[in-house]
């Protein structure tokens, strides 16, 4: 049996995974990571660098670490519109 379970319920000790994002100006980056600056606590770490977001999150199921990418990306996506609203 590999490590994912047929019904995907399987433990991956320590998964990690490293998003980065790329903005049209680091302006607008700084203001996206401000935006999601509320997400940036115990789950996932997000900086800048130059117009990029980079954002870093572990967790010990593959289906946490998904589900928490997935609320942050959701978050961005949200302040992305706001930005370009305003």
């Amino acid at each position: 049996m590999g490590i994912l379970a047929k019904n995907g319920k399987g433990n991956i000790p320590g998964i990690r995974a490293k998003l980065v994002m790329e903005w049209e100006s680091e302006e607008k980056a700084e203001d996206i990571l401000r935006s999601i600056a509320a997400d940036n606590y115990e789950f996932v770490k997000c900086h800048r660098e130059g117009k990029s977001i980079i954002c870093e999150s572990s967790a010990n199921r593959a289906a946490t670490l998904l589900h928490t990418l997935d609320d942050l990306i959701s978050c961005v996506l949200v302040a992305d519109e706001v930005y370009r609203s305003t």
